[in-house]
C-alpha cells in the first residue's frame, strides 16, 4: 500500500527568520511596525520575513495580529526551522487482518506483483489469498501506535492516508509442527514469529486441506535409493523424524554440514543424524571452519555464539575458540586470525 503523509523536516534557521519568530514568541510583538522598531530594521524587510514564515506554516495573521502556529512555536523552542512537506511511503499489511508488517520485512524480502508459484529449483508454492476486505482504519491505528517506527512509519510523519491499495505476494515456507505452524521467509533469520502468529490460524485450514502423503513410504524409497536399506527412521518425542546413518558417510557421501540438517521430500522432513558423538563433534568443527572462512563471524565472541548454537543442535559440547583455531590450521586453512577480529 502507498500512503501520502506530511513529513516534518528540521532545517537550520536563517538568522533574521529566527529573530522574527523569537520576537513574536518571547517579546509578544504582534505587528510589523512593532517588530521593525524592536529589531531596528525597515518595515519592508520585516514584511518580507513575515510573508515567508506564513508560507511555511509558522505564522498566522488575523486582522493584522501576528500569532505563531504550533509549528512555529516548536521551531522557536527547539532552535530548528521545521518545514512540513508531503511525502509518500510504502506500507505492507498482511492480507488476513490488515495488520502492519514489521520493518524487518522490507529490506531483504522478495515481494512479487504476481503470485509466482514455482522456482527454478523445482520449489512449488501454493497461492493463499484472503477474502477479508482491507480495513481503511488500519493506517490511522498505526499512526496512534507508540512503536510505529518498528512498522516502517517514521515518527515524523503525520496526516497519513492511503493513496493506492494493491496486492503484493510474499513467498513463505510453512512448516507444520505437532502443536503449531511455523512460517519462514527470506528476510528473517529463523522462524518468522510475527507471521506465524498472525497468519498461522488462517494457514491451518490450507494445510489441513492438502492431500496427506505416506511418510513412511516416501522416506523408505529415499533411504533405499541412497543405499541405506537397513536404516529405519525413528519419530522423536518432539515429533521430528530422524534417520541415523553410519559415521563413515559424512565427509564422503554427504557433506559434513548435512549432519543434523533436514531433507525435504513431498513437503515432509527427515533429519539426518549419526549416533557417533565424535562424528557430530567434527561436524560442528567443520561448520565453524566454513563460517570463519566465509566471514560469517567477524569476532571471537560472535563465533562463540554460533558454536554454542551448532553444538546444541548436534547435542555435543561446544568447542572452544582455541580448538577451532587448531582444527582450521590442521586442515590447511589460512590462519583464522586473518578472517576473525580478536
Amino acid at each position: 500500500m502507498e500512503i501520502s503523509a506530511t513529513v516534518r523536516e528540521a532545517q537550520p534557521y536563517e538568522v533574521f527568520d529566527q529573530y522574527l519568530s523569537r520576537a513574536i514568541a518571547e517579546a509578544e510583538l504582534r505587528d510589523a511596525p512593532s517588530l521593525a522598531g524592536f529589531l531596528g530594521v525597515e518595515t519592508a524587510l520585516v514584511e518580507r520575513g513575515l510573508r515567508f514564515l506564513t508560507t511555511i506554516g509558522h505564522l498566522r495573521r488575523d486582522v493584522g495580529t501576528l500569532t505563531l502556529t504550533e509549528l512555529g512555536h516548536r521551531s522557536v523552542q527547539e532552535g530548528f526551522r521545521y518545514v512540513e512537506k508531503e511525502d509518500r511511503q510504502r506500507l505492507y499489511l498482511d492480507g488476513f487482518t490488515s495488520t502492519p508488517l514489521p520493518r524487518t520485512h522490507y529490506s531483504g524480502s522478495v515481494w512479487l506483483d504476481e503470485p509466482q508459484l514455482s522456482l527454478p529449483d523445482g520449489t512449488t508454492f501454493h497461492q493463499v489469498t484472503s477474502l477479508a476486505p482491507f480495513r481503511a482504519s488500519a493506517v490511522e491505528e498505526l499512526l496512534c501506535r507508540s512503536d510505529r517506527e518498528e512498522f516502517n512509519l517514521p515518527s515524523g510523519l503525520t496526516a497519513a492516508k492511503p493513496l493506492e491499495v494493491r496486492q503484493a505476494w510474499l513467498p513463505a515456507y510453512v512448516v507444520e509442527c505437532v502443536s503449531s505452524l511455523l512460517v519462514f521467509v527470506k528476510a528473517v533469520d529463523g522462524v518468522d514469529t510475527y507471521l506465524s502468529r498472525v497468519a498461522g490460524p488462517f494457514l491451518r485450514d490450507v494445510v489441513a486441506a492438502e492431500t496427506r502423503v505416506d511418510t513412511e513410504r516416501v522416506w523408505r524409497e529415499w533411504l533405499d535409493g541412497a543405499g541405506f536399506p537397513d536404516v529405519r527412521p525413528q519419530r522423536l518425542a518432539n515429533g521430528v523424524l530422524r534417520a541415523s546413518l553410519p559415521a563413515g558417510v559424512f565427509g564422503e557421501t554427504f557433506a559434513w554440514h548435512r549432519l543434523g540438517s533436514f531433507e525435504v521430500r513431498r513437503w515432509i522432513f527427515l533429519q539426518l543424524w549419526c549416533e557417533d558423538r565424535n562424528a557430530r563433534q567434527r561436524a560442528v568443527l567443520e561448520r565453524a571452519r566454513s563460517i570463519v572462512r566465509a566471514g560469517g563471524a567477524r569476532s571471537a565472541d560472535e563465533l562463540a555464539g554460533r558454536l554454542t548454537e551448532l553444538a546444541g543442535q548436534l547435542e555435543v559440547p561446544a568447542p572452544s575458540a582455541d580448538h577451532v583455531r587448531r582444527y582450521t590450521e590442521r586442515e590447511g586453512d589460512d590462519p583464522w586470525a586473518a578472517n576473525l577480529e580478536q
